[in-house]
């Protein structure tokens, strides 16, 4: 079975947002504290640990849109990938001196991820629905 373009710039988008957010939570923290500061004048005076869980969720929303999108039939593949990546780079940022992984910031990680998942199962669901119907 051949893949179309679209399907695999898709999957190429999603391992590279494993890499990307793998390096923005493992690296050091002056790195996230220099990106804070760059997009700061564009979130409306919002403090750095509410900008943190809004990065956090936009991430794994993100992640979990575009592997749902690039493996539209392997939904547990899928859930396995992002809920195994929250839980991987939070303990990994364990092991890092000056960064923290906590049971709340996984979490939300995974919930957003998972939020991710579900919507583009929703509306494939509702696009077949419609084509049925």
């Amino acid at each position: 079975m051949t893949r179309s373009i679209i399907t695999t710039a898709l999957t190429i988008a999603a391992w590279a947002a494993v890499s990307l957010i793998g390096y923005a939570t493992l690296t050091k923290v002056q790195f996230i504290y220099m990106v804070y500061g760059t997009v700061r004048p564009f979130l409306f005076g919002v403090d750095i640990p509410t900008w943190a869980h809004l990065e956090h969720a936009v991430a794994f929303l993100t992640l979990g849109t575009l592997f749902a999108l690039a493996y539209p039939r392997r939904t547990l593949m899928v859930c396995v990938i992002v809920i195994g990546s929250a839980i991987i780079f939070e303990l990994l940022q364990t092991l890092t001196p000056d960064r923290h992984g906590t049971v709340f910031d996984a979490s939300e990680k995974i919930v957003a991820g998972c939020a991710g998942i579900a919507a583009v199962r929703l509306a494939q669901f509702m696009l077949t629905a419609k084509k049925e119907g």
